[in-house]
């Protein structure tokens, strides 16, 4: 039986519990120190107790230590591996390949999507070095994932859903040199997302050139499954609740339905989840959906008049009045709605609807728009309350069977994997009316208030039944569905701490790789680690001093291609300039690539 798991995001405790109720199998969340999202750090205190609440239904909590290290970070970021162990964490998500000489406690490891995971020789290596996942670059497709998988038996990771990176994971340094604000140490100033003047290709041009819509692989998911993927990730560790309810939701109720198409194939967790809302992905932040190069070597996956969230598509202005307008639509809209359209300049604008009245809306301050202009909701109003209101907890069915001896009674508890416990007592009288204590018993054990089960079944079983307060009978429950709880996440740490040492060796380092700075090696340990598998390090990392000369960043993502200029095979090179600083842009055609130069 083949295990798929739904991996979503956690920006703190409370979304990810959020996550975890709309159906995570697995939750990542960000350490106290060195994650890839550096406002999204967490103390120990909320790890552990979202690890707490995510081991009840088996679900796995993989913490974000995904940053390259300097060497003065080194024995800090090796001592919050083992305060993660030692919580119980499932795993460590890591980018510095400097820890692995170092003493990691016990505790699996998945290679960040930072590492650059992208051919079949990587993975292999990564494997043998002793990882245990491994989180593949966004830019492959079915038929390299499917190679990779053949030749690896290391469960594969990859992105569904969210914001892309333009640059090959790992290998964008625009930030760190316009800024000194490192992506590979968690402080991206997203230079993909600025505004850029474009020189060289005919007249000059403003747009947001390196800016990609959202990744949404919703309906490729049966194609990924049998390409090998096992983990499905949810980009978002800065997104917000109700985004991280939403688009889980969605997941879950795509990958269920395959699975209950396919009995060879089951969930990696357990618990039943009830959303009090329909999910819709077009709903929450989007700036557009490109399922990106999951079929074609080359595809147009920029939106370059907006970095915002557009959201759904509702329609096209038909008239204008003087309060409002109206509004060509199949979409019920809403008071309190935000919606958006670009202007004159072809900037992205928002209104929000004051009033509405089937498809005449009107605003909550006077502005032209004309008629004909397309239209967006990238707020619906009604939908966010439903989300506001999903908040119900995650259940695990149980089994009850309450037994009846004489003034003896017991309940014992049950669920589907085996888990199971009985609490006695015993009573001081024989019911006068067993029938109507029987049913007193059914009523109050169904009532699990606010434990983690809901009752599946009860049976009773004795004919002698003794007479049992409900203040009793509530207690009973209580410390049944208590101790049923303690063996449930006791068998999931026992199995946690199963994993054995990293052992260390000398397998070569793929030499197709980039063996320059762009192995990003900032520590003095990551350098050992290198020399170890056959690489002497060259270059440091350009966090470490900045390299003149270099390509700030690779893409698959081509310009040319975008804008309909694919010269395919001669592409000369061009210049953007975002009024700061001004860089080089040069293509090469033979891999399909575009590297980013500074020019200053």
């Amino acid at each position: 039986m083949r295990k798929l798991e739904l991996l979503s995001p956690a920006k703190n405790l409370q979304v990810g519990i959020a996550a975890i109720n709309h159906g995570a199998d697995a939750v990542y969340i960000g350490a106290p120190a060195f994650g890839a999202r550096a406002t999204a750090a967490n103390s120990l205190e909320d790890i552990s107790e979202l690890i707490q609440y995510a081991h009840q239904f088996n679900v796995k909590v993989y913490v974000a230590l995904n940053t390259i290290l300097y060497d003065n970070e080194i024995d800090h970021a090796v001592d919050l591996a083992h305060s993660l162990y030692n919580i119980h964490a499932d795993a460590l998500i890591i980018q510095d390949l400097g820890l692995l000489e170092c003493d990691l406690p016990p505790i699996p490891i998945h290679a960040s999507t930072q590492l650059n995971n992208r051919t079949a020789e990587k993975v292999a290596f990564l494997e043998k070095v002793g990882f245990s996942q491994v989180v593949l670059a966004r830019e492959l497709n079915l038929r390299q994932i499917a190679d990779i998988s053949a030749k690896t038996s290391v469960p594969l990771e990859f992105f569904v859903h969210g914001a892309l990176c333009v640059c090959y994971s790992g290998q964008c340094y625009m930030s760190e040199y316009a800024k000194e604000r490192s992506g590979n140490r968690g402080e991206c100033a997203q230079m993909c997302r600025h505004k850029y003047t474009l020189q060289g290709l005919g007249e000059n041009r403003d747009g947001y050139f390196l800016s990609t819509m959202d990744l949404s692989l919703c309906n490729r998911l049966e194609d990924l499954i049998l390409a090998g993927i096992s983990s499905f990730k949810i980009e978002g560790r800065l997104k917000d609740e109700d985004y991280v309810k939403n688009v889980t939701a969605y997941f879950r109720a795509k990958l269920d339905a395959f699975i209950t198409k396919h009995s060879d194939f089951q969930r990696s967790s357990k618990g039943i989840c009830s959303p009090t809302f329909t999910p819709d992905i077009h709903k929450t932040f989007t700036r557009g959906f490109t399922e990106y190069y999951i079929d074609k070597q080359q595809n147009k996956i920029a939106n370059i008049r907006s970095p915002k969230s557009q959201g759904e598509y509702i329609g096209t202005v038909e008239s204008q009045g003087r309060d409002g307008v109206k509004i060509k639509t199949t979409v019920a809209l809403h008071n309190g709605d935000g919606l958006c359209f670009y202007d004159k300049n072809d900037e992205l604008t928002g209104i929000q609807v004051n009033a509405a009245n089937g498809k005449s809306i009107t605003l909550h301050k006077p502005i032209q728009i004309p008629v004909k202009t397309e239209v967006w909701r990238n707020y619906d109003n009604d939908f966010q309350k439903k989300l506001a209101q999903s908040n119900q907890p995650r259940r695990l069915p149980v089994q009850a069977v309450c037994a009846f001896d004489g003034l003896s009674y017991s309940l014992s508890l049950s669920d589907a994997d085996g888990h199971s416990v009985t609490v006695e007592r015993t009573a001081t009288e024989i019911a006068k009316n067993p029938q109507r204590q029987k049913e007193t018993f059914i009523s109050q054990i169904s009532k699990m208030g606010d434990s983690m089960f809901c009752l599946e079944s009860i049976d009773c079983q004795g004919t002698s039944i003794p007479f049992v307060a409900v203040s009793d009978i509530n207690a009973l429950r209580r410390e049944a569905c208590e101790l049923l709880r303690a063996k449930i996440i006791e068998s999931v740490e026992t199995m946690g701490t199963s994993s054995s040492f990293l052992q260390k060796n000398n397998v070569q380092y793929p030499l197709s790789e980039p063996l320059d700075f762009r192995l990003n090696v900032a520590n003095q340990k990551a350098a050992d680690f290198f020399h170890r598998h056959g690489i002497e390090v060259s270059q440091r990392a350009f966090e470490c001093g900045h390299l003149k000369n270099v390509p700030l960043m690779t893409t698959k993502y081509c310009i040319r291609y975008q804008l309909g200029n694919c010269k395919k095979g001669h592409a000369e090179p061009i210049e953007l300039f975002d009024r700061t600083h001004k860089f080089r842009v040069e293509f090469d055609c033979e891999k399909c690539e575009m590297n980013i130069f500074s020019m200053e």
